[in-house]
Order: structure tokens, then sequence, then C-alpha cells
């Protein structure tokens, strides 16, 4: 189900990376997204445990919070908040988390992503959330 075109999806940008945060947080606002932005783990489960969120655009390894361990912080936080995960990583980490990605089914962007890529996958992952009820 779509969004509603008049409400603004709010997204969490989790990277360790400054220039990272910025770029994705850069292009998604752009895009019109409401986007907050998380540079560890303590914050970012400060965002989950305060908000919800349609999407969340993560680093796959950062220390304290790879792709796997969000996954099970978004499972023992928010069980029933229907939020996609989007995870990036430069290629030669992923096959470090193939088993994890075909299990979690999460789009990848190689970094460094063009920002039409960013956008073409955040909207696509926006259009699949259902909407809260």
């Amino acid at each position: 189900m779509m969004p509603d075109p008049g409400i603004r999806p709010r997204i969490l940008v989790i990277a360790d990376d400054e220039q990272a945060r910025g770029v994705l947080a850069a292009v998604l606002r752009a895009d019109g997204h409401t986007v907050d932005v998380a540079a560890d783990r303590g914050q970012a489960v400060g965002f989950i445990e305060g908000r919800e969120y349609a999407v969340m655009v993560s680093d796959l390894r950062m220390p304290g919070l790879d792709g796997p361990e969000l996954s099970r912080v978004l499972e023992a936080r928010r069980p029933a908040a229907p939020t996609a995960l989007i995870f990036v990583a430069r290629p030669a980490f992923m096959p470090d988390f193939a088993r994890f990605l075909i299990d979690a089914a999460a789009p990848v962007l190689a970094w460094p992503p063009k920002p039409a890529e960013i956008s073409r996958v955040v909207a696509r992952a926006l259009a699949a959330v259902p909407a809260p009820a």
C-alpha cells in the first residue's frame, strides 16, 4: 500500500561514517522525507524506542550494530512496527553477511551509492511498507 502523499515518511539513517550519514540524509531530505540520523548503537536504539520509522537505512557493518544486530533490536523493541530495512555496504563486506542478507531479503546499496539509486531503493521500500493502522 502506498503511503499517503501528504504524510512524509520518517526514515532513520544509521551509519558510523560521517560522510555516509551526510550523503544518505541529504539525498533523502531532498526527496522530501523526514530523516533522523544516528551515528552509533546508542543513538539508533534511542530513536527506535522513541519513534516509528517506515524505513531504516543502515550500515551493514558497524561496531555494536551490524545488520543482524539491528534486526534483533527491531524484533525485540518494535515487533509489530512495519519497518523496511535497507543496508549500505562496501562490496568487500557483503560476503560476510550473505546468509543474513538472503534471510532478511533486505536490499543492499553498494557504497558509494549514486543519489538516484538511494532514491529508487527507498521509494521501492516505502511502497512495500504497510500504512499504519
